[in-house]
């Protein structure tokens, strides 16, 4: 470029640089990567910008604000209104879960959860619907007790689900989850009052792939599964001292118990702050091969997690709610029952369900896994 030519760019900036003080305009400059240069282009084509300056202009315009969580909230629930049939007029105030067929709804669920848990699930979306997917639904669903909350929670969870089944849209379910993260409605639920919901299709997949396993690893997952103890419990009752005495005798020790049906009854009373053994059951075999084994520890437990993850898409810890499942599937075991096996009873209750009738409490334990066509008298 030439001398004169030059001189006169820089005057004409000069210029420039003097009517942008006196009319007050400020340069502003910002630094990005190079690399950064395209995705930032990309970015602003997206918003609808050409460039920086555009974007500047509806900035200082107050039309770019933040998008908050409540506000990414109206917006999944005005996307949720074209969702499936019931695409409604965008005035409609939010009310696409209104004209879900409750009819129908009940007829999914059935197929795939226990009659009275469908219904359950049903009734808690017809009452509490308007509130969940209304305005600061923390404030009337926190006046309820936490087990009442859980259902709420988990019928609203299950309205997602109805909706990717029958139009393959998360929409829904994502709006769930966004819903109760946002107000932290799950706030204080703690183990004991999460509902295990039964599908006997997912029930029997599972269970078909860890019977499945073979050898040593498989022995450790069937000790697992069918007395749904924890990790730590399950330490407890192979090092634990045996006493003689019956079930109702106070001291620390294990109360073993073999019936006739080939089952054992175990009397465990070990108490840790929140979390409680009761009482467990399983065949006489399985007891008897598990307290011979020359070792189990952290290592057993480790490969059967590896083992059970890859081969039945389910940890370790998840054999609890199988089993959860299993004893509540028909109520063959009612709420009480099933919740002495879990450790989640009171101890007055569990003790009262084991000491009351051990054949029966054994024998509802043969049925209910018999529902699912394992034979665990014969294991």
């Amino acid at each position: 470029m030439p001398l004169r030519q030059i001189a006169e760019e820089q005057q004409k900036f000069e210029s420039n640089k003097k009517d942008y003080k006196r009319y007050g305009w400020k340069n502003i400059a910002i630094k990005i990567k190079e690399n950064d240069l395209i995705l930032f282009n990309r970015q602003l084509d997206k918003l609808g910008f050409e460039t920086l300056g555009d974007m500047v202009k509806e900035l200082l315009a107050g039309k770019i604000t933040r998008l908050t969580e409540d506000k990414q909230i109206e917006i999944m629930k005005i996307n949720s209104q074209g969702s499936g049939q019931y695409t409604l007029q965008p005035e409609t105030n939010y009310d696409f879960y209104k004209k879900i067929d409750t009819d129908d709804l009940l007829k999914e669920y059935e197929r795939r959860y226990h009659p009275k848990t469908a219904k359950c699930l049903v009734s808690y979306f017809r009452r509490y619907g308007d509130i969940f997917f209304g305005i600061n639904p923390d404030l009337p669903l926190f006046i309820l007790k936490p087990h009442k909350r859980s259902w709420i929670l988990q019928a609203m969870k299950r309205i997602g689900d109805y909706y990717f089944w029958k139009y393959n849209s998360r929409e829904v379910q994502d709006l769930v989850k966004r819903i109760i993260e946002r107000y932290h409605l799950n706030k204080d639920l703690d183990m004991k009052d999460k509902i295990y919901l039964v599908n006997p299709g997912y029930i029997i997949n599972k269970l078909t792939c860890l019977m499945a396993i073979p050898g040593h690893i498989g022995f450790i997952v069937r000790v697992g599964l069918f007395t749904g103890l924890r990790e730590e419990e399950l330490y407890y009752i192979y090092n634990k001292e045996i006493c003689n005495n019956e079930l109702g005798c106070k001291c620390d020790n294990l109360h073993v118990i073999n019936l006739d049906n080939k089952m054992t009854i175990i009397g465990i009373n070990w108490i840790r702050a929140n979390k409680k053994a009761f009482v467990t059951i399983l065949p006489t075999m399985i007891w008897k091969d598990f307290r011979n084994l020359s070792k189990f520890d952290r290592s057993d437990i480790i490969a059967a997690h590896s083992i059970t993850k890859r081969d039945a898409e389910i940890l370790y810890v998840g054999l609890r709610k199988i089993h959860y499942n299993v004893m509540r599937f028909k109520d063959i075991m009612n709420s009480d029952e099933a919740d002495a096996l879990a450790g989640r009873a009171k101890t007055t209750s569990a003790q009262h369900y084991v000491l009351h009738d051990l054949k029966l409490f054994s024998d509802k334990y043969v049925k209910a896994w018999n529902n699912f066509g394992i034979n665990i008298e014969n294991k």
